[in-house]
């Protein structure tokens, strides 16, 4: 076991090759060959793969304090890039490969990047593309450079290397210069810049967060102290590797031994791959647990419906045993002390656990074990971040036996901030704050809000960022002597719990005044079976609206069994019975029982007609990019809000100037020429221009 007294690193390499020296034949990471076979490769192999990278780097002229673009999805290579390059002293600038030409032209200009690695032809496309705009550019390596010339061949301006030649290249320069490249990766200091990772730019130009090694390290072992792992266990990486979450997870993996094997964000890819290398942990965002909780529930419940009631009977059991466990051990939500005798009364609780139990046990047997061997069978524990878990998934996940944490961060603070004990968790929430962080949670005024009050969480800390690159103003927009402003909207409980109730920017306020958060609202409708993803909008409206996204599997079988006939998925849910059922289970779902306000309730919706895809309406960590989806179902959310006879009207007039035709005379009420423009013409995505609107 590693001993803080022993820590002698300042940087993320100076960890990585401590730990190489510590566990040097131990695997540090699976990935799949072509054959779909996974293939390890141990720490002390790494070590030297980390070295030789850099060194190859250095040999091509690369100095430290450079910054490095690394344009990348997925893949082992990733981490050896990563690694190397902050090994010498340089920062990373990394992105996915789904990065728009527009959005490399800014990042790599900005940042004055002369080297850049990409992943593929597909990559370097894109830098191509828009080398124009980059002309300290110089050279290009490529992970993959399947057709490609790539032993210093000169195209367009910048000269093509491969990874494979880098490395040989960094063999022979510590072959010839002994020691200089571990002599620059020993003179790292933690104030050292490691990474700027810019932001998506849905709201404007991307900004830059600027991380130091000490961001990173700071917080290595107080996450080791709340999770239960040892050398050697292994842990499933699915999220983007360049990704502030992931990326912080694997170095917390590396501090302790772990092994990262590589797989993909998609349930069946995941599950087939937990069944052959058996992880104990898997860090995610809360899109995967989803998909991963409808196919658990659908292997249990499928076959006979006596079955499929058993299920659900046994699920409850688990369930309500859960919350009296956590009632007896105040793992409960409280905004006050509860008073002495309540503490006392709460032990009576054992009896009807006790008479629950019988039918928890028959779960176990027919049901949840099988669950826990669906996931490996050696599954101990699972975290979830990048958004908020929906409060069912969670419960369903703890009460049959798989435990789930939840974390809470920002790229701005490299992520971590406050993360659930798997030893004392408290259901509902994201924890509380890590032990090398301070949090406030302010109101409008500044001052501090009580427990049981909402306001904006501020955060101060080692792990909080040094600023947005070279962008002084925008950094102090957020910083108020070091404390940083994280725009989420939270609740501290007595025992000092958060709850995440939303965006500040995020905040829908209606006509009436009243000021909803959409996220509560959202993840009670998608507790509903016949709802697979929501969007909260009613901005400056009388009434809130939804965008759904219909669980067809759910609502075919509703339609067989109440005999409702449909020719196909679209003349479905156009049907009355449908919109009915929705409206139904809104109703249910969004009521005072449920803890929502009258103002909270749901006046429209309209279904979609696809699942939100990342790049689109989701980002790469699958988190929803609320500005794109209403800029992108602007039409639909305005038709939603017009007159149901009017906007028949509207839309036959939109579909008419969409294939050219002659408008009648239509007797339109008077609305507002904004609404009109929004609803009868298309986005520029559609092929219109801005000018064909005059």
């Amino acid at each position: 076991m590693l001993h803080d007294s022993a820590i002698m690193y300042s940087t993320i390499p100076q960890m990585l090759y401590e730990r190489s020296q510590e566990y040097p034949a131990a695997e540090l990471q699976f990935s799949k060959d072509k054959t779909g076979t996974f293939q390890s490769i141990t720490y002390g192999e790494f070590s030297e793969l980390m070295l030789d990278f850099g060194a190859g780097l250095l040999s091509r002229g690369v100095h430290p304090g450079d910054r490095v673009g690394l344009i990348s999805d997925n893949r082992k290579e990733w981490l050896a890039c990563s690694m190397g390059i902050m090994a010498i002293g340089c920062a990373d600038i990394p992105r996915g490969s789904e990065a728009t030409v527009k959005d490399l032209s800014y990042i790599l200009s900005f940042a004055e990047c002369s080297t850049v690695i990409v992943e593929s032809n597909y990559s370097l496309k894109k830098i191509i593309e828009c080398k124009a705009q980059l002309p300290l550019l110089k050279e290009v390596i490529m992970i993959d450079s399947t057709g490609r010339e790539t032993n210093g061949t000169e195209t367009e301006g910048m000269l093509l290397f491969s990874f494979e030649g880098i490395l040989r290249e960094g063999k022979e320069f510590r072959k010839n210069v002994p020691g200089a490249t571990e002599e620059i990766m020993f003179a790292g200091e933690e104030t050292d810049t490691a990474t700027i990772i810019f932001t998506s730019g849905t709201t404007g130009k991307p900004k830059g967060v600027e991380l130091t090694h000490l961001n990173f390290t700071c917080q290595l072992h107080g996450i080791r102290g709340r999770l239960p792992l040892k050398p050697t266990e292994k842990a499933l990486c699915v999220l983007p590797v360049w990704h502030i979450y992931e990326r912080e997870m694997e170095y917390v993996f590396m501090d302790m031994g772990v092994s990262l094997c590589y797989s993909k964000p998609v349930s069946s890819v995941i599950l087939a791959d937990m069944k052959k290398i058996k992880p104990q942990f898997m860090a995610c965002v809360p899109r995967v647990w989803e998909a991963i909780y409808k196919v658990i529930q659908k292997q249990s419940a499928s076959g006979s419906k006596a079955k499929g009631i058993l299920f659900k009977i046994c699920k409850w059991a688990a369930s309500a045993i859960q919350d009296m466990h956590d009632i007896i051990h105040k793992r409960n939500l409280h905004y006050k002390r509860p008073p002495f005798i309540l503490r006392i009364l709460n032990k009576a609780l054992y009896v009807p656990i006790i008479l629950f139990l019988p039918l928890k046990i028959l779960g176990d047997n027919l049901f949840f074990l099988q669950a826990q061997e669906t996931m490996g069978g050696e599954f101990k524990l699972g975290m979830s971040g990048g958004g908020g878990l929906a409060p069912y998934i969670d419960k369903f996940f703890n009460a049959i036996g798989i435990h789930i944490i939840e974390g809470y961060g920002l790229t701005e603070t490299a992520p971590i901030c406050a993360m659930r004990d798997y030893r004392k968790p408290v259901l509902g929430t994201i924890g509380r704050a890590m032990p090398y962080c301070e949090i406030q949670v302010r109101k409008k005024d500044g001052s501090l809000c009580k427990p049981g009050e909402q306001g904006v969480l501020f955060i101060r800390g080692k792990n909080v960022m040094r600023g947005y690159y070279k962008e002084p103003e925008l950094t102090a927009q957020v910083m108020q002597n070091d404390w940083f402003n994280t725009g989420d909207i939270v609740v501290q409980t007595y025992t000092k719990e958060l709850i995440v109730r939303g965006r500040e920017k995020d905040t829908i306020v209606l006509r009436s005044g009243e000021n909803v958060e959409p996220v509560p609202i959202e993840n009670k409708l998608e507790e509903s079976p016949y709802i697979s993803k929501s969007v909260i909008v009613g901005q400056d409206q009388n009434c809130l609206g939804a965008l759904i996204i219909p669980a067809m599997d759910a609502i075919e079988q509703y339609a067989q069994q109440n005999s409702i006939e449909y020719q196909n998925a679209n003349s479905l849910i156009k049907n009355e019975k449908i919109r009915t059922l929705i409206f139904a289970e809104m109703e249910k779902l969004i009521s005072p029982k449920n803890g929502f306000k009258s103002c909270e309730k749901i006046g429209k919706f309209v279904f979609l007609d696809k699942p939100f895809e990342v790049g689109v309406e989701l980002s790469a960590k699958g988190s929803l990019m609320r500005q794109q989806v209403n800029e992108l179902y602007r039409k639909q959310i305005s038709l939603m809000y017009t007159d149901s006879a009017m906007a028949q009207q509207l839309q036959s007039l939109s579909d008419m100037l969409a294939h050219g035709l002659t408008l009648p005379a239509l007797n339109l009420p008077t609305i507002n020429v904004e609404s009109l423009k929004a609803i009868l013409f298309k986005n520029k995505k559609d092929g219109h221009q801005d000018e064909q609107h005059n």
